[in-house]
């Protein structure tokens, strides 16, 4: 009869003590963040020490161990981090001014010629060249062309350093370090029949909205007589 009291007891312990907590294992592919940063990011904001997450960047993934209820919210988390960075189409206008009277500009920029007017002291404008860039959040851009004015061809260097897309509709395209080098042919020559050149251009941060004409500034050209003066124009690719 004590034996048998003894393993009641004994069951009656064991049935009351508490199940050992369900862990699970997930692997998360990460496309578009570094799967490392992501970790950084997140393994600070869950307390305790019922989890594990570990990251490979070479294989774009992110391991994560612990209760259910945990590895849910690290993977929603994840998720929400691992986006599309957004693209955006950047048209470059590389414009000449005159004293001499008279515009020399397609329609998509007769909006910038009457701003044109109204902040510089010009009578006429001439678009040099322009290109289209692909851009993407948080990646650099650059280009590279030659314009020809007066019989005479220069060469022209176009980058920034970093992009950023941000915002809610229209977002705003901010490029980061932007420069403008220009270097021009002065119309002389040396002693060896070779051009002479000069190197002028300009170098800022540009913010500008979805869709909107920034007239960035002006470079000064043949002694400023005729500086060349860079527009851009972004639009946010969905």
């Amino acid at each position: 009869m004590k034996i048998i009291c003894g393993l009641v007891m004994l069951s009656a312990l064991g049935w009351g003590q508490d199940a050992p907590p369900k862990i699970v294992q997930k692997l998360i592919q990460v496309k578009y963040v570094d799967a490392n940063s992501v970790h950084n990011l997140l393994r600070n904001f869950a307390a305790g020490g019922d989890w594990s997450m570990e990251s490979d960047e070479r294989l774009h993934v992110i391991a994560l161990r612990g209760r259910p209820e945990i590895v849910a919210a690290f993977e929603e988390a994840i998720k929400k981090l691992d986006v599309a960075p957004a693209d955006f189409e950047l048209t470059v206008y590389l414009i000449s001014s005159s004293p001499q009277a008279g515009d020399q500009l397609p329609d998509a920029l007769a909006s910038t010629a009457k701003q044109l007017h109204g902040v510089f002291g010009y009578k006429g404008y001439t678009l040099l060249d322009s290109f289209v860039l692909r851009g993407r959040d948080g990646q650099r851009g650059t280009a590279s062309g030659t314009i020809s004015k007066d019989n005479k061809s220069s060469t022209y260097s176009f980058q920034y350093e970093r992009a950023a897309v941000t915002g809610e509709a229209p977002k705003t395209v901010s490029l980061h370090n932007l420069n403008l080098n220009v270097r021009y042919h002065m119309g002389t020559f040396n002693k060896d029949g070779q051009p002479n050149y000069r190197d002028t251009g300009l170098n800022t941060d540009v913010d500008a909205r979805d869709g909107q004409k920034i007239v960035v500034g002006k470079s000064d050209v043949n002694n400023g007589e005729s500086p060349l003066i860079l527009v851009v124009t972004a639009k946010v690719v969905e």
